[in-house]
């Protein structure tokens, strides 16, 4: 158990500068620096009027449209990158982040790395030339549902982790055989939310194979780990919008742990009230103690851990690179290693359904 402590808390803090001021920064990103030891110094993006109310709302002392001049100008420790897509809807990082490396500094970046495996390993090649490192925040690296599963699933008592079922709404555009390849990937990028997770708590992923329904774009995929594992993925396209919107359930040796619409956690163990079948009074166990287990937040009290920041993984996932930082290590959770395993399963399903497709 920890507490988290506020900004102002910290005796040593990180100088960051920040490439993008959007939207999603605005609400996911920028407000975690509230709990983590971070000094922002410099904020950058093409539009000088944007960058400039961001600096005032968030306390930089400078505000910049070259992120090449803020990177030469300042004095920083790391720098955070948010940015969106170009105009074929592919991510931007594979532009920006060799520069950050160059200049030997850390970088946090947001999801999805690239659009293509080959883009990912070639600044997982730049990673490793430059002794840097780059955390690509996936966010169930840190959710607490998915941190608490990992543990439990860790547990002796729970068994190897033999299979996993996910649910998740993507809707993945059809095959287009005269190109060889499907277009309009936009939206699938989110791929690598389900299989951040998926990664997490079985590791990787060895080979797959999906079935789809067109038009709906509903997919069915079965997986197998490394570990000899199994699982399965619905991508649940046409789901209702008023729906949880995903669950995972891992199943061990007599034991399982459900995610459920990311913030409700249950540990099914023990057995049931004893008594040969037909003729068992009670559905209770023996020891009443030993059974399922459910964790799910309450919305009451001032608690930082009802804020979405944290329910989402935010918070955790800047602290664990702000620390990493200042303690000069290397991470170790939500890699660009863990993202080019993740960009590769992105490119699985650009192929034809129906095979098996080998994940290396």
């Amino acid at each position: 158990m920890y507490n988290i402590k506020f900004n102002y808390e910290y005796d040593r803090k990180i100088r960051v500068g920040f490439i993008g001021c959007g939207a999603h920064a605005f609400r996911n990103v920028y407000p975690t620096f509230d709990y983590a030891p971070i000094d922002l110094v410099a904020v950058c993006d093409l539009n000088a009027e944007r960058a400039e109310i961001y600096r005032k709302r968030f306390g930089a002392e400078k505000a910049y449209t070259s992120h090449m001049e803020m990177l030469k100008k300042e004095q920083l420790d790391a720098v955070f990158v948010v940015l969106n897509f170009d105009q074929n809807g592919h991510p931007l990082y594979p532009k920006i982040v060799p520069d950050i490396l160059a200049a030997g500094l850390p970088v946090w970046i947001e999801k999805p790395v690239a659009y293509t495996a080959e883009e990912a390993e070639r600044l997982l090649e730049l990673e490793d030339k430059s002794g840097q490192f780059v955390l690509v925040a996936n966010k169930r690296y840190f959710y607490p549902t998915f941190e608490k599963a990992r543990q439990i699933i860790d547990r002796p008592e729970f068994g190897e982790a033999v299979s996993i079922n996910g649910r998740y709404p993507l809707t993945l555009s059809p095959f287009q055989p005269e190109i060889n390849t499907r277009t309009g990937l936009h939206w699938f990028l989110d791929i690598c939310h389900p299989m951040s997770g998926i990664h997490y708590l079985m590791g990787d992923v060895k080979e797959m194979c999906f079935i789809e329904h067109q038009p709906s774009g509903n997919v069915q995929t079965l997986l197998k780990f490394k570990s000899g594992a199994i699982g399965s993925l619905q991508l649940s396209s046409t789901q209702a919008e008023t729906s949880p919107l995903e669950r995972f359930e891992v199943i061990g040796d007599k034991q399982n742990v459900v995610i459920d619409n990311a913030a409700r956690l249950i540990y099914y163990k023990g057995k049931k009230g004893s008594g040969e079948y037909g003729k068992a009074p009670i559905y209770i166990g023996d020891d009443p103690a030993d059974g399922p287990v459910i964790w799910e937040p309450e919305y009451s009290l001032g608690q930082i851990y009802n804020k979405n920041l944290l329910l989402q993984g935010m918070v955790q996932s800047v602290n664990y690179f702000a620390t990493h930082v200042l303690e000069g290590k290397k991470i170790t959770r939500s890699t660009l290693k863990d993202s080019v395993h993740l960009t590769r399963i992105f490119d699985a399903y650009k192929k034809r359904s129906d095979q098996w497709i080998t994940i290396e």
